[in-house]
């Protein structure tokens, strides 16, 4: 099984044997400052039609001249703003970075301008057609290869993220884009840019043309344009340092006739004339990693004497990942072993090592994982993840849901104006963290919204849930906010989401839109997205037989038609049965949120697949859209924080 590393790694294998003399020139930018410069690039490049700087400067093609000032304008008010409002607190003594960023983004928003420009000088691209450049034109790609060489033990699968890619489509030619904020370590990041170009040109087998252009902002713009010969010889050496990280690279007998050693010589003036200055004359440097004590070594021996215990021979090969409330160890088999031996183990190894809940098994990238309870959980506040939410759009708003936060920190949304995850069905028994999901999710979405672009329902049979809703300005209608009890049945509210339904397609259809959000754009009107979010469905089809009917056909005819008109359905139960989740429901509501459930038959409904029953409880989670499931944690929203959040 190949060994992983990333580009992350072999970057601070590089600054640690470069020491510090590497720092470079240039304004010092905070690591905040830094990320926002990336999400800002992001944005300007990706298709979203509100955030796109590509669509801006293709619609200014009439008035070229205006082009960058239009986009400036454009990234100042939708882009850098909102994301000034939301860090105003972390960014008041950062006024001179902030500084740095603003003269960067113009930089940066120049340089996009004129790589359009050149784009549709040759004819690259359909007149007007921004689009076709948003396909080509990507940020935040994941890049990953499989690496060997003639004298490694083993494979290496080397990932990372580049900061974009662009395709020409007239060709098989690519350029791999790495951008840098702030003072610089000019030689450190051609390496970086290098080991983007390395995955790409592997990944493709060297079949694409391919270049490598290294931006630097500090704040003046420096561009370094590198063709694949020139970065030719940079590749050979970072192949062999990635052979010595990984501890792939075979021992080579050192031959008896080495002159000796000769004292060293006082250091030059550092080189950073392009890729010479990685590859130099000397042989590549041995670079020694020491491993950071893991507290979890323990932990580590036990799981390994366990499966030995019953003849099956894995090894541990680094600290596991600890997400909040499990750890994440990779476990490599010995010759011969079989994945499928450790899956059956599971029960055993749970309680040779006094776990609450069983491991979980699963595979990623051609790797094996096994998932143990954490003997130390961690709680992942709202707050902490308030500033990774997306910026307020005025306009249109924000159809992206929190999620959960994976292993490393990162939170996941889900977009619910995007097919597949328009609507969203949720499961987990009492004590899973389920009503906390949602009030979590609620949150996310009036953060993000407006009471123009974000409307609610609230259906709550259980009395315990949306509570801090009942009065709220987001509320849809003054009804909206349904309990048992109330004067109308939970059918007629779906029934009044499907008038609103048919209404909204008769505004769209008079307006030329395909949905809701091309419709306020095109008419500047402002149409709230109205999310219906109920805690426990099992409890309205549990009613009598015709009100049962009743609501089941709303739910499938909303579910298969209401995405256009940016209506959109939440339901959780606490019973995931057949007798729940009817044919219409499975396949109207693909988008899936599976908290800790009783048994692998629940799980199977829900997810497809076993794997819910073995969670943690306290929102932990599976969450699976259009791939396998991936496990995250639902960041928790205190009882006393529920105000602050909630009744915005």
């Amino acid at each position: 099984m190949s060994v992983e590393l990333s580009v992350a790694d072999v970057r601070g294998a590089l600054m640690k044997h470069a020491g510090s003399d590497v720092a470079g020139a240039g304004e010092a930018a905070t690591l905040l400052l830094g990320r926002l410069f990336h999400e800002v690039f992001a944005d300007l490049v990706s298709a979203d039609a509100a955030a796109s700087g590509l669509r801006v400067i293709v619609e200014a093609a009439e008035q070229p001249e205006q082009r960058v000032e239009r986009l400036l304008e454009h990234t100042w008010r939708q882009l850098i703003a909102p994301r000034m409002r939301r860090h105003a607190a972390a960014l008041q003594t950062s006024s001179e970075q902030v500084l740095v960023l603003w003269r960067a983004t113009g930089r940066l928003a120049r340089w996009l301008v004129d790589v359009v420009g050149e784009l549709s000088a040759q004819g690259t691209y359909p007149r007007g057609s921004w689009t076709h450049l948003a396909e080509a034109l990507r940020s935040e790609v994941p890049l990953a290869c499989e690496l060997r060489e003639p004298r490694w033990t083993d494979s290496v699968r080397l990932i990372g993220i580049a900061d974009g890619i662009l395709r020409l489509p007239s060709s098989s030619s690519f350029c791999a884009i790495e951008l840098k904020l702030g003072r610089c370590a000019p030689v450190i990041d051609l390496g970086q840019a290098a080991l983007y170009h390395l995955i790409l040109r592997r990944a493709t087998n060297g079949v694409s043309k391919s270049a490598l252009a290294l931006l630097r902002f500090s704040p003046e713009l420096e561009e370094r344009l590198v063709d694949a010969a020139a970065i030719g010889s940079v590749e050979a050496r970072l192949v062999d340092l990635i052979g010595e990280l990984a501890g792939v690279k075979a021992a080579i007998a050192v031959p008896p006739t080495l002159p000796p050693k000769q004292p060293s010589q006082p250091a030059g003036p550092p080189t950073t004339n392009g890729p010479t200055a990685l590859a130099g004359t000397r042989p590549p440097p041995v670079i020694s990693v020491e491993p950071a004590p893991n507290r979890y070594d323990e932990l580590s021996k036990r799981l390994v004497r366990a499966y030995g215990e019953h003849g099956i021979r894995v090894e541990v090969r680094e600290p596991p990942l600890a997400g909040p409330r499990f750890l994440r160890f990779a476990l490599k088999l010995a010759t011969g072993g079989r994945v499928n031996a450790i899956k059956q183990r599971t029960t055993e190894i749970r309680h040779r090592l006094e776990l609450r809940t069983e491991p979980m098994v699963t595979q990623e990238g051609g790797r094996l994982f096994i998932d143990l309870e954490r003997p130390d959980p961690e709680t992942v506040l709202f707050s902490h993840i308030v500033e990774q939410l997306p910026a307020v759009d005025a306009l249109v708003g924000s159809a992206r849901i929190p999620v959960g936060v994976d292993a490393g920190g990162r939170l996941h949304v889900a977009d619910l104006s995007s097919s597949g995850r328009s609507h969203i069905l949720a499961a987990g028994t009492t004590g899973s963290g389920k009503s906390e999901w949602l009030r979590m999710m609620l949150a996310g979405l009036i953060v993000s919204n407006t009471p123009d672009t974000l409307r609610l329902v609230t259906l709550d049979p259980k009395l315990a849930a949306f509570g801090d809703l009942e009065e709220s300005q987001f509320l849809w209608k003054k009804d909206s906010f349904w309990i048992p009890g109330d004067s109308r049945p939970a059918s007629e509210v779906f029934a009044d989401l499907i008038k609103e339904m048919d209404r909204r397609y008769q505004l769209t259809r008079s307006s030329g839109a395909d949905n809701l959000s091309d419709h306020v754009r095109i008419t500047g009107e402002p149409l709230a997205r109205i999310v219906c979010v109920c805690d426990e469905y099992y409890a309205l089809v549990s009613q009598h037989k015709e009100e049962r009917r009743q609501i089941e056909e709303a739910v499938g005819l909303l579910g298969a038609k209401a995405r256009a008109a940016g209506i959109h359905l939440v339901l959780a139960t606490q019973q995931p049965s057949r007798a729940v989740i009817t044919g219409a429901i499975q396949a109207n509501l693909p988008c899936r949120v599976a908290l800790a459930l009783s048994s692998h038959i629940e799980s199977n409904m829900i997810l497809g697949t076993s794997g819910a029953e073995r969670l943690t409880g306290a929102g932990d989670l599976l969450y699976k859209d259009l791939g396998d499931p991936i496990r995250l944690q639902a960041p928790y929203l205190p009882a006393e924080e529920r105000a602050r959040w909630l009744r915005a």
